[in-house]
This record gives C-alpha cells, sequence and structure tokens, in this order.
C-alpha cells in the first residue's frame, strides 16, 4: 500500500499537535520535589542538631522516621504513576526506568551505610551524587534550569562531605544541599504549573519529582 503523502496544512497540524502533546507530557508540578525535598531537609537537620547539641536521642531516629515514611509513599508513587497513564510515550517508558533505577541505587546505598564499618561518615555524599544526577535528568526533561543548578549544589556538596568526613557536617550539607535542589525548584514548579494550568497547559497529575 502507498503511503498518503500529507499536504502542506496537514503537515503544519501534525506538527502543532506533537508540540503541544510534547508540552503536556514535560511539566512537572512540583508536588514530588517538595515532598521528598522537605521530608530530607527536616530528617537530615533535625540528626544535626541532635549531633551538634548532644541530645540525648539517637542519632538515628529520624533517619528511622523517615524510612517508615518513606517506603509507602515510593510505593505508593510507583503505583499512582502507572495508573495515571494508560499509554506510556517514550519519554515515559525511558522515565520510568530512570525512576527504577534511581531507586535501586538508593536502595545499595543504604545498604552500604548499614553494612560498611563507618561508612556513615561519607555514604550521603553518595546520596547528593545521585541526588544531583537525577535533578540533572528532570531539569533537561523539562528544561528547567534551576534543577541544573540544583545538580550543581548537590555535587559540590557530595565533594564536601567526602572531604570532611564529618557526619554532623554531612547532615548539614545534605539540608543545605537538598533545600537548594529539591524545595527551591519544588517552589517554583509548582507556581509554574499552576499558571500552566490556568492557560489549559498542563495535566492534572504531572509530577516526575522523587
Amino acid at each position: 500500500m502507498e503511503e498518503k503523502q500529507l499536504s502542506r496544512d496537514e503537515s503544519l497540524a501534525l506538527i502543532n499537535q506533537m508540540i503541544s502533546k510534547a508540552k503536556h507530557e514535560t511539566t512537572d508540578n512540583g508536588i514530588g520535589w517538595l515532598t521528598w525535598g522537605s521530608m530530607i531537609f527536616v530528617t537530615s537537620a533535625a540528626t544535626y542538631i541532635i549531633q551538634e547539641f548532644d541530645l540525648n536521642v539517637s542519632t538515628w531516629i529520624a533517619w528511622n522516621v523517615f524510612g517508615l515514611l518513606a517506603i509507602p509513599l515510593m510505593i505508593y508513587g510507583i503505583v499512582k504513576g502507572r495508573k495515571r497513564l494508560k499509554t506510556k510515550t517514550y519519554v515515559d517508558e525511558l522515565l520510568s526506568l530512570f525512576d527504577i533505577g534511581f531507586t535501586i541505587c538508593l536502595f545499595v546505598i543504604i545498604i552500604s551505610l548499614n553494612v560498611v564499618p563507618r561508612a556513615y561518615e561519607h555514604g550521603f555524599g553518595y546520596f547528593l551524587m545521585v541526588y544531583a544526577f537525577l535533578m540533572l535528568i528532570q531539569g533537561g526533561v523539562i528544561r528547567f534550569k534551576p534543577l541544573y543548578i540544583g545538580a550543581i549544589v548537590n555535587w559540590a556538596g557530595a565533594i564536601l562531605i567526602f572531604y570532611l568526613k564529618d557526619f554532623k557536617y554531612a547532615m548539614l550539607i545534605t539540608a543545605i544541599a537538598v533545600f537548594i535542589g529539591y524545595i527551591i525548584p519544588g517552589l517554583m514548579l509548582q507556581s509554574q504549573h499552576r499558571r500552566r494550568k490556568k492557560q489549559g497547559l498542563s495535566r492534572q497529575d504531572d509530577s516526575y519529582g522523587i
């Protein structure tokens, strides 16, 4: 069968449709960045305060609470993500694979922190490295420069943690890096998403933050 040749008007209409579809696929409402950023920020800051003021509580109490909250949230995010998209595009498939790889990396780091002696002194530097990579990829997908800045800050924070090798300062650096890399871009994305939603350019549940 011969392929149908599109007219000039049909070609332009198809291009406009593809551009419009791409705009819908690459938006982010910022909720994921704000949720995870706030949780990591509060946990890191609380752990730093416990260490700095030598409070009579377990150093890991905040992270234990974080773990109890994080696992259900991650499961909910995966299930919701599968239900949200009835048909997945190529970009959606790539992001899904990236999310899986990102999650596996986090679990490998967590296991190492519990197995390798004194790994916690610099282990959080690896978290910041993975966070930075996430910000770089997601920033490229949605073309959002603040996430690029967040990636640079998190990589710099990782280097500082490796250099200082002091758990107390690792927590302080993590809190600062996550605030700049997660929370600030999350707030900006949320504001941007609301504006786009009013203009009818964004879907209801777009969110790629982890």
